[in-house]
């Protein structure tokens, strides 16, 4: 027990030396303590060391001028990478040209009018007037007149009448003559008028077959006609469908990423068409 009293005692007088002033010194301001600035905290920034990803895109275009991108640009996802306007409107002209043509060759033609039938009746009443006109003359023509013979006793006067009976029969013959002279005239006339009025209905007749015959030559034209619209119809539309499958096959090629169009990489180029590679960084 004493000796811990000791050792306790000791300890606190060794513990106490530090604060007694064994040399006093003159009364001096104490300076205040500099304060120590603390150094802000370092922010160390990990690098990622997640691989870039890339996208490729296989492109068929016919020119360059086809492409709508370059390399070293942004894109969307949606944008359009290529597009084949060139031909795509050549096609389309194409076919505008060609639905033109069918439009034209599509027009109904005029229906070729039926032939009338046949009518001779001006041609026909000309024969019947005129054959009319020769039995009437017929009817009119002069009969011989009987001869007369007197028988007198007396040679005297039997001489003096048939003197004159041989003059009024001398005229009336000379009379008759004249009159079957104008009747023959007249029906030569009317002959000849029933032969040209004959002749008229003759011509009218095969006016007509020959309208006729052209009439069937021109349906023939006309069907024939028909027929070779129809089958340039049938080829033009064949054409206009070649056309619109070539027009489905030339489809916009649009980004299905957005990102940073890193290469444009020519694969090679068959016939026409130019093979490209395009390289997209995704972001």
């Amino acid at each position: 027990m004493k000796e811990y009293i000791a050792t306790a005692l000791g300890a606190g007088v060794v513990g106490f030396l530090p604060f007694l002033n064994l040399n006093p010194q003159p009364n001096t301001p104490t300076p205040a303590p500099i304060p120590r600035l603390q150094k802000p905290p370092v922010i160390q920034l990990q690098q990622s060391t997640k691989p870039t990803k890339r996208h490729r895109i296989q492109v068929q275009v016919i020119s360059l001028n086809d492409l709508k991108i370059a390399e070293g640009v942004e894109v969307v996802a949606g944008q359009i990478i290529s597009d084949r306007t060139e031909e795509r409107q050549s096609l389309e002209a194409e076919r505008k040209q060609i639905e033109n043509s069918i439009q034209q060759l599509s027009i109904p033609t005029s229906k070729l009018a039926e032939l009338p039938e046949p009518n001779f009746a001006i041609e026909e009443a000309a024969i019947q007037q005129i054959k009319d006109e020769l039995q009437l003359m017929e009817a009119h023509s002069v009969a011989p007149a009987p001869e007369t013979s007197f028988r007198f006793k007396d040679e005297t006067l039997r001489k003096l009448l048939e003197a004159k009976q041989l003059e009024e029969r001398a005229e009336a013959i000379t009379a008759e003559a004249n009159n079957r002279t104008k009747l023959a005239e007249s029906k030569t006339r009317l002959v000849g008028q029933l032969n040209s009025a004959i002749a008229a209905l003759n011509k009218a007749k095969s006016n007509y077959q020959h309208q006729q015959y052209e009439h069937s030559l021109n349906l023939v034209r006309q069907q024939s006609e028909m027929q070779r619209q129809q089958y340039q119809i049938a080829s033009l539309v064949g054409q206009k469908q070649e056309i619109e499958a070539k027009l489905r096959e030339i489809t916009q090629i649009k980004s299905p990423v957005a990102g940073k169009v890193r290469r444009i990489k020519n694969l090679g180029q068959k016939d026409r068409q130019i093979n490209l590679e395009v390289v997209i960084d995704v972001q």
